[in-house]
């Protein structure tokens, strides 16, 4: 699975290279280094860039939902980027957008981090 990551800052970003995510076995692949990514990674915050990616069959999205739930048990925030508008069109529609906090870009993404509520 075509993925590149790195740790700056205290963040892991991992940017999937792929343009289209539709096949049953690339999705597992897919699924599985994000967790080895995540499980070897001292990071509490994790940045899943979406940049190239064009197309995402709907099966992505369960997979999107358990890396999710996975970062929480590892007690990692998780934010999603630079995602296509059609495929955050398909978020909306399935109000996936309320579960995961998507950032229209990287360095929003990593400055999100950082914000603090009204009381600190």
């Amino acid at each position: 699975m075509p993925i590149d990551a790195y740790a700056k800052e205290d963040i892991l970003t991992i940017r999937v290279l792929d343009e289209r995510l539709v096949e049953p076995e690339q999705l597992k692949r897919l699924f599985d280094d994000l967790q080895t990514l995540l499980g070897k990674s001292d990071e509490q915050q994790v940045i899943l860039d979406f940049a190239p990616v064009r197309f995402m069959a709907s099966a992505m999205l369960s997979k999107l939902v358990a890396f999710q739930k996975k970062c929480q048990e590892f007690r990692a925030k998780l934010k999603l980027c630079s995602v296509d508008p059609q495929i955050q069109e398909v978020f909306r529609i399935t109000k996936l957008n309320k579960v995961f906090d998507i950032q229209p870009d990287e360095p929003t993404a990593r400055k999100s981090f950082s914000k603090r509520g009204f009381f600190g």
